[in-house]
């Protein structure tokens, strides 16, 4: 940090800098935490049998970091088309392990297999389990080549094929079923990139001046023929089939491409459950130089794949069977919150009803201030009817947020949210028959809740791997697909309360049969999230004991999202403590709570930030002058300082975001655990600072709150006189109540928004704070004049709330004033003010 107390560094060029100067290097108790080596990711495998632990790469390099880059289409690419994505994660090395299935071998031998050791030259990604659980697919990328690999686990053996695969816009690879995978190959790696020419006329844009259109602010937008020449260049794929073939004991990949379905640029693709369609998202031209890639038009189709056998080898083609959705560029929806796309979007596979699609549509025409008493309905298009006959599942009050079917296509669980009033309300759509008939259902409102209440939270349904290979909720029944009562999982990573996050799993059972008894469209939860169902709490977070744990899977052998209804119910849970790591373990629910002798350790992880040990943590309440809210924070004492005493004043760095929200009750609930282990990231953790003797004050809630009765979209109306009380009530609570820190050596940092709030408190709390770190942030709100983060009033809407805001407009240059670093990654621009 740079404050005005600090020696001017000497400089040659102004404010630039010496352009002969080099990079500085930290002590070595910073270096430590920069150079500590991140815990492996871990996939479980769909049947509980594998996990496979994936290495990271770890920090980039300058030289990766100053590769070159395509930029286009809200993109950035690597001009090596082999990488894909421009300084992307990634993966080095690649281990499985067994896991015991039943309880009564929870602690058997388990073994382990290094499929690909760790090679920093190469790049692991997209890694796919088939629905049986026993192959993992995953594609390695090297400068100049890339592979499609395959681990038969059960085998212990690796197969592999070079393939240019595409993943600029999604992952390349599907399963279709447990030997086959839908991927998506670079259409045009054999040819050259674009050049860009001279033009000989102008570029100019035309406005039919039909309906207004904002222009928002995206980066790397297309602009001339050149950028739409390199988008579809980089982004266009070819449809093929890779096949696991079996010949004279060896196993090897062979691949075909589908033929009749020409290269598109495709955003998302799937096969149906039963495997004999295909459904194509793809992105035609003419390209919007308005949005990015995301906000182009859209248009979903459906294919029969159709195979056959020539000479022993299988061929594949494509039938087109129907177009099921086309979509214009959506170049309004996000000038207002609520506000959708027209026409049909959101297309899916729903499992359990062989070949069927759904998809979501906007009664009011994704206007959301438009007065109607639907917004959106679901609908359904059946094989039987090849795709033709509309049914319609649901009708929403609100916007559609998510949906669900069980894999016995019997039960629909779908979800809306309206961001005006932050009510999330969840249905249950019974389909009633034998065979499941979308026409006979029954409709019941499962909860209802503000969503931005996290006490409110009862968790998230969890969902498992069907036989088919879709995702769909686990359930618990007596018996696969018997008509009867039903149990569904819920589990809240967070489980926020007053004693701070307690993570918790619970069973919700619901009694089909009556189902027709409840009111559709009314709730009597009597306070609770629940307005039916009975539920029972099956796990929660061994708070008592000073620990924080997480489910991470729940595993389940039977091969599909169906749970037995017997006495078990194994998990991989994480357990954690201030100063020990989260390490895994396998264990039954059922039988134990993590204390009993079944409990077995999978990870041992060692603390990987000895600089920081003996480090304390506390959660911290106050409340600020200005309205009363009272708001918490994360405080991080050094080793050898205790919260009570007062004898030595520590140095204090201030870390926030300032977040929105409706009521002040939100705004004043807890975020965090104190027995939660710290995840220091590099370049963006402000625990560095304790290595240096600060205290850390992160993430104190700075919440900008709507006014009573006032519209929710207007809470900027107040952000500076609210963002300075919450700043003024953290510090003086440590200064002065607490007495534990320097009120003279007080830094604020954040990043992004963050960096914003930064300057904003420097020029307008007087001298709380003597210096600040301000990041990657955006200080002239009228470049940005069609909205930012939740302000959605244009700069003509509301000139003297963007003027209010924006620092530049309210900073006055002195030397003795306060110092702002402000960081601007991607450029390595740096300015000192």
């Amino acid at each position: 940090m740079t404050g005005g107390r600090q020696e001017k560094a000497k400089s040659t060029s102004g404010v630039r800098g010496n352009l002969d100067e080099e990079y500085c290097f930290p002590n070595k108790n910073v270096a430590s935490l920069v150079d500590a080596k991140e815990a492996p990711a871990l996939l479980i495998s769909p049947n509980g049998k594998y996990l496979a632990h994936l290495g990271p790469s770890g920090l980039k390099s300058l030289q990766e970091m100053s590769e070159p880059e395509v930029r286009t289409a809200g993109l950035r690419l690597s001009t090596d088309f082999t990488k894909s994505f421009a300084r992307r994660n990634f993966y080095i090395s690649l281990q499985i392990e067994s896991l015991p299935v039943k309880p009564d071998t929870i602690k058997s031998k388990r073994e382990k297999f290094q499929v690909v050791p760790e090679n920093i030259e190469r790049r692991l990604l997209h890694f796919k389990w088939n629905s049986a659980g026993d192959t993992l697919a995953f594609c390695e990328f090297y400068k100049s080549k890339v592979y499609l690999n395959v681990c038969l686990v059960e085998k212990k053996k690796l197969i592999r094929k070079e393939l240019r695969l595409n993943d600029t816009l999604c992952s390349p690879l599907k399963w279709i079923d447990t030997e086959k995978i839908l991927v998506l190959k670079a259409a045009n790696s054999t040819r050259t990139p674009p050049q860009r020419s001279i033009r000989s006329r102008p570029t100019t844009d035309f406005h039919d001046g039909k309906e207004a259109k904002l222009a928002p602010t995206f980066q790397d937008l297309i602009k001339d023929e050149y950028d739409e020449e390199t988008f579809t260049y980089y982004t266009q794929s070819q449809l093929a089939v890779v096949s696991i073939a079996n010949n004279d004991g060896k196993s090897n990949l062979i691949c075909n491409d589908i033929r009749r379905i020409p290269p598109a640029i495709y955003i998302d693709f799937d096969t149906s459950p039963n495997g004999r369609y295909l459904k194509l998202d793809e992105l035609p031209a003419p390209f919007s130089r308005m949005v990015s890639y995301k906000f182009f038009a859209r248009r979903t189709t459906v294919h029969k794949l159709l195979a056959h056998n020539n000479n022993k080898e299988t061929q594949y083609k494509g039938e087109f069977v129907r177009e099921i959705s086309k979509l214009d560029a959506d170049e309004l929806s996000y000038s207002a919150y609520d506000a959708r796309r027209k026409g049909r979007r959101s297309c899916w596979w729903s499992e359990g009803h062989g070949a069927l699609i759904c998809f979501v549509e906007a009664l009011d025409d994704g206007n959301p201030n438009t007065d109607i008493e639907y917004r959106d309905r679901v609908c359904a298009l059946q094989e039987n009817d090849a795709f033709t006959k509309e049914v319609e599942i649901i009708k929403l009050a609100s916007g559609f947020r998510q949906m669900g079917v069980l894999e016995t296509g019997d039960l629909a669980i779908v979800t809306e949210r309206w961001w005006k009033t932050k009510l999330e309300q969840t249905w249950l759509v019974y389909f009633k028959g034998g065979s499941p008939n979308l026409l006979n259902k029954t409709q019941v409102l499962l909860s209802e809740r503000i969503y931005e209440d996290k006490y409110s939270d009862p968790g998230n349904i969890q969902y498992g791997t069907s036989r088919t290979g879709t995702k769909c909720p686990l359930h618990i029944r007596k018996k696969f697909g018997e008509q009867d009562d039903v149990s569904l999982v819920l589990y809240n990573n967070e489980g926020a309360g007053e004693e701070g996050y307690i993570p918790f799993l619970d069973i919700i059972t619901i009694d089909l049969a009556n189902l027709e008894n409840i009111s559709s469209r009314s709730s009597s939860n009597n306070g609770s999230a629940f307005n039916i169902g009975d539920v029972t709490q099956i796990w929660e977070s061994n708070h008592e004991a000073g620990k924080f744990e997480r489910i991470h899977a729940i595993l389940n052998s039977s091969g599909s999202t169906f749970l037995s209804d017997d006495d078990s119910l194994r998990v991989l849970i994480s357990q954690e403590s201030p100063e020990q790591p989260p390490n895994h373990y396998l264990c039954d629910l059922k039988t134990n709570k993590m204390s009993g002798r079944n409990a077995v350790r999978i990870t041992d992880y060692e603390h990987p930030y000895p600089a920081i040990k003996g480090y304390s943590k506390h959660i911290i309440k106050y409340s600020r002058s200005l309205d009363g809210v009272t708001l918490s924070a994360t405080l991080y004492l050094p080793a050898g300082h205790d919260i009570n005493d007062k004898g030595q004043k520590l140095p204090l760095f201030f870390w926030a975001y300032p977040r929105s929200f409706k009521s002040a009750s939100a705004a004043s609930r807890l975020t965090d655990s104190p027995f939660r282990f710290p995840e220091i990231i590099p370049f963006k953790s402000p625990l560095v600072w304790l290595t240096l003797g600060f205290a850390i004050l992160d993430g104190p809630a700075i919440p900008i709150i709507a006014t009573a009765g006032d519209d929710p979209s207007h809470f900027n109306d107040t952000f500076v006189e609210q963002l300075v009380s919450s700043a003024e009530a953290a510090v003086n609570y440590l200064c002065s109540d607490l007495g534990i820190c320097d009120p003279d050596r007080v830094a604020v940092g954040g990043h992004s928004y963050g960096g914003f709030m930064t300057a904003n408190l420097l020029i307008h709390s007087g001298n709380l704070f003597s210096c600040g770190i301000a990041r990657s942030g955006a200080y002239n709100r009228t470049l940005t004049p069609f909205g930012f983060q939740r302000e959605k009033r244009t700069f003509w809407d509301a000139p003297e709330v963007y003027a209010k805001m924006s620092p530049f407009f309210q900073f006055t240059f002195k030397y003795e004033s306060n110092s702002i670093s402000t960081w601007w990654g991607r450029r390595e621009q740096r300015d000192i003010y």
